[in-house]
């Protein structure tokens, strides 16, 4: 691996990065109504011309929006991320607190639907026309088409309001200490929800994979010379896996967008639930930088990801060496 190549990603990330919040601010300034409603606050209908003016005055709100996005991205540049137009705390302070939250939703949802995909997708793949391949193949097409929201409510409905196994939102019990067992209760359906809606689809790609690396020209040489069938299926799932990556960096980012519906049902106290109400009260700081924050992870993410399937592939590695 060069640095050159680690180098080209991390300038590619740095442009999606300013792509992404020149299209934010702007399509956030875009949307009907005042950007500085949350300025107002509760008496904004009490509040004369004259005040409302001095307000936007004081915020710079007042200004052409190009000359309001320079200045936030200089700033935003220095690590300042301006203070919450709602709550007037730091925009850097509220999301430190909502960032654990949220990568403990989804890296425990992602552990879980790597996992259990690249196990289901394997097996069935290995064993074309099986009972399991069979009934993977219904199972992926059923479980993408659960609409979130709705596996959501039928959760509460059933493990809460019927059988009282689970909590039905938050983080933690009402009076209770917060403690490591007490979060595991709220984090259980909140992650059964991203995993069912999920899971499905990645194993029946990681399947489809496997049945076509076993279909190859070179695994029936392979099996012709006599080749061990234990060291041949090594070199297939290795194979087969290079596309599961690539598709898994590419849907990365609808595990951001769906932790909004997921955060918000069950209150999860996360990223999510934050821009979800920063959209709410129009409190653009917040936003801007809970999509910033976003991104950065997406991007952190994508290049790991590159990494490696660039390890794996060797096809990559010849071509980036020049060998």
């Amino acid at each position: 691996m060069t640095v050159k190549w680690v180098g080209k990603r991390m300038m590619l990330g740095i442009l999606v990065l300013f792509i992404l919040s020149f299209l934010s601010f702007f399509m956030m300034h875009a949307g009907p109504g005042s950007s500085a409603t949350a300025y107002y606050g509760g008496n904004a209908q009490m509040l004369s011309a004259a005040e409302k003016e001095r307000i936007n005055q004081v915020f710079a709100l007042d200004r052409p929006l190009m000359v309001q996005y320079g200045a936030w991205l200089k700033e935003t540049v220095q690590g300042n991320l301006g203070m919450s137009a709602k709550e007037g705390r730091p925009v850097a302070e509220i999301l430190w607190e909502r960032l654990p939250n949220t990568l403990l939703l989804i890296g425990t949802s992602l552990v879980c639907i790597v996992g259990c995909s690249i196990w289901l997708g394997l097996k069935a793949g290995m064993h074309p026309g099986s009972l399991l391949d069979r009934s993977l193949t219904t199972f992926s097409i059923a479980s993408s088409s659960i609409p979130a929201f709705w596996l959501g409510i039928l959760f509460v409905y059933l493990f809460s309001v019927q059988l009282g196994m689970l909590p039905s939102s938050g983080m933690q019990s009402i009076g209770g200490n917060g403690g490591l067992i007490d979060k595991l209760q709220h984090l259980i359906m909140p992650v059964a929800v991203v995993v069912l809606t999920h899971v499905g689809i990645y194993a029946r790609f990681l399947q489809d994979s496997v049945k076509v690396e076993a279909e190859s020209y070179y695994v029936m040489a392979a099996r012709a010379n006599g080749v061990d069938e234990r060291e041949l299926q090594r070199g297939m799932i290795r194979n087969a896996l290079i596309p599961y990556l690539n598709y898994l960096a590419m849907t990365i980012p609808s595990f951001f967008g769906g932790s909004v519906i997921v955060e918000s049902l069950f209150s999860w106290a996360g990223l999510g639930q934050m821009m979800a109400k920063s959209v709410m009260v129009k409190d653009y700081p917040v936003l801007m930088g809970g999509i910033m924050l976003t991104g950065v992870i997406v991007v952190c993410s994508l290049v790991v990801i590159d990494v490696v399937t660039f390890v794996l592939n060797p096809k990559l590695r010849k071509g980036e060496l020049g060998t």
